[in-house]
């Protein structure tokens, strides 16, 4: 290796580390998310009309979508989910089940039961006032993080409309660094487009046993909506967004009855089981890793960068596998 593509090594893993303990990686994703979107749009405009316009038009509707897909889901949200399917209220029926358990268990089972496990519905309660007014003080950060991402979808829609030169013609550092960025894009467009079909099949096989399956035999979940929703939102987190959303499924599936919580289990659990297939065919053949692979990558990023970490391990994995392929070192 020479010392050009190992300085461009260096500077690469400079940047990362400085996204990581900075807690910038929702901005990055974002920023790259945008930058993508809008230049696949603008390849496909330019086949129909010049390229420097097609780009600025690619970055206008780009633009127009974001909005419009913001105003659509706050204007879904309030209308779909309303005062009895909030997130708030999810958590408080979660410390009710919770409740429940305690006191459907037998005696000789709830023995067995930590003394801590047993006071977990006013822990519950507790924790929700506890970070209801960490919210609040944390509520600055938010606006900043919020400006962050902001600052990133302007500066990704503005790369979009930029031409550079062929990669062959740049600089000995530029063209070494352009060969890192390119390998980390496309590792990022590999893992999100995949982990977005991953999630939209989870939470389309869920919304259908939650919101027409179980009230066939007529139990309505409560939260239903919301847990749909969840689902989505958590499956977007490869192998573990999956545990996490049903865990929290089957916690209320318990407030109902244990019949329930059973037919939810089984459900859930089968859907688990197809998702390591789905993650094998999507996300395995396009960067080549097995599903715990990813999983034990998300564990230690998470253990060293917390929600951060968590965020980019997928993506800085399939990074780093692509790097040791070209190199060919595995």
């Amino acid at each position: 290796m020479n010392n050009i593509k190992l300085s461009s090594f260096i500077a690469i893993s400079a940047l990362i580390v400085m996204v990581l303990v900075l807690h910038m990686a929702p901005t990055l994703l974002i920023g790259m998310l945008i930058y993508l979107l809008a230049k696949r749009l603008g390849n496909k405009l330019s086949l129909k009309m010049p390229e420097k316009p097609a780009r600025i038009l690619a970055a206008v509707l780009i633009t127009t979508i974001i909005i419009g897909t913001f105003v659509s889901a706050v204007i879904f949200l309030s209308n779909t989910l309303g005062n009895e399917q909030n997130f708030a209220g999810l958590a408080a029926k979660l410390g009710e089940s919770v409740n429940d358990i305690k006191n459907d268990l037998p005696p000789t089972l709830l023995s067995y039961l930590p003394e801590s496990m047993l006071s977990l519905n006013s822990s519950v309660s507790d924790l929700i006032k506890e970070h209801t007014r960490e919210l609040g003080v944390a509520g600055k950060e938010s606006l900043h993080t919020f400006a962050h991402i902001l600052i990133a979808v302007v500066a990704a829609l503005l790369l979009s409309t930029s031409s550079f030169s062929a990669l062959a013609k740049s600089q000995p550092f530029a063209q070494a660094m352009r060969e890192r960025i390119q390998l980390f894009g496309k590792a990022f467009e590999n893992i999100v487009f995949a982990q977005i079909k991953i999630s939209a099949i989870n939470t389309l096989l869920t919304g259908i046993f939650l919101l027409i399956v179980l009230p066939l035999f007529g139990v309505n979940l409560p939260y239903n909506k919301t847990l749909v929703i969840v689902t989505f939102l958590a499956g977007l987190l490869p192998v573990i967004g999956n545990l996490i959303s049903n865990t929290i499924i089957t916690v209320i599936s318990i407030g109902m009855s244990l019949k329930v919580a059973i037919a939810s289990l089984v459900f859930l659990v089968g859907i688990h089981k197809l998702e390591y297939f789905i993650n094998a065919k999507i996300v395995g053949t396009k960067i080549n890793a097995a599903a715990w692979e990813l999983l034990l990558a998300l564990l230690v990023m998470e253990s060293l960068f917390g929600i951060t970490g968590l965020l980019i391990a997928p993506i800085l994995y399939a990074y780093l596998k692509s790097e040791l392929l070209l190199a060919k070192l595995i």
